[in-house]
């Protein structure tokens, strides 16, 4: 454990970052593309709106590449024959895509194994007219049971299931199993430890200038 977060008492929520891009079970091909083309992430939470935003699981840059190259989606009108409900805000209700009903060809894992380590990227996809609109049920290939950390837990217990699991990022959930944010390697190292001690400090500061 780095020797700042012994003298220190940080948790999982002040080092996090609270940018997260997440999909939902039932995406749309479009959303999904974009955001692999705008991030360089490797792994995505899914997050269930039906229930609030709590954490589905997660997708792999990988699965989720080999997936849009392969095909595995399915038209605009297989989501309920085309009819779900729509808020009066103009926001979406997709509770009805997670029913049993499988919305996209399944593509069999030893499939997307065995191009192994040799993955297509982004770069390799190429969507056709109408392709954005088609959805990509992502419920078949999720990691439904990824490590989390909550955001109260300490930074000692975060950094101590990186390195005796071997991760690479964590997501950050709160009591209620939403998420909240995510921690990389990058996150844990000395100097961005004492970036976030700063910045907490800095805050404080600040709320005390309020009471003048």
């Amino acid at each position: 454990v780095p020797t700042i977060a012994e003298r220190h008492e940080i948790v999982a929520g002040q080092v996090m970052s609270t940018e997260v891009k997440c999909l939902r079970p039932v995406e749309r091909v479009g959303i999904v593309y974009d955001m692999l083309k705008s991030l360089p992430h490797g792994n995505f939470p899914i997050v269930d709106t039906a229930s609030s935003g709590t954490l589905y699981g997660t997708a792999s840059r990988a699965m989720l590449c080999t997936l849009l190259q392969r095909r595995a989606f399915g038209q605009p009108h297989d989501v309920n024959n085309g009819h779900y409900h729509t808020h009066t805000d103009g926001s979406t209700d997709y509770a009805e895509l997670l029913g049993p009903k499988r919305l996209s060809p399944l593509v069999q894992w030893d499939t997307i194994e065995r191009v192994y380590p040799r993955y297509p990227t982004i770069d390799d996809v190429e969507l056709r007219p109408g392709d954005r609109n088609c959805w990509l049920d992502l419920r078949p290939y999720a990691n439904t049971a990824p490590y989390t950390i909550n955001e109260t837990a300490s930074i000692q217990r975060t950094y101590r299931l990186f390195r005796t699991l071997g991760l690479r990022f964590l997501c950050v959930v709160n009591h209620n199993n939403q998420v909240v944010g995510i921690i990389t390697r990058e996150d844990l190292l000395p100097e961005s430890l004492r970036d976030s001690i700063m910045r907490g400090r800095n805050a404080h500061m600040q709320g005390q200038g309020t009471y003048a």
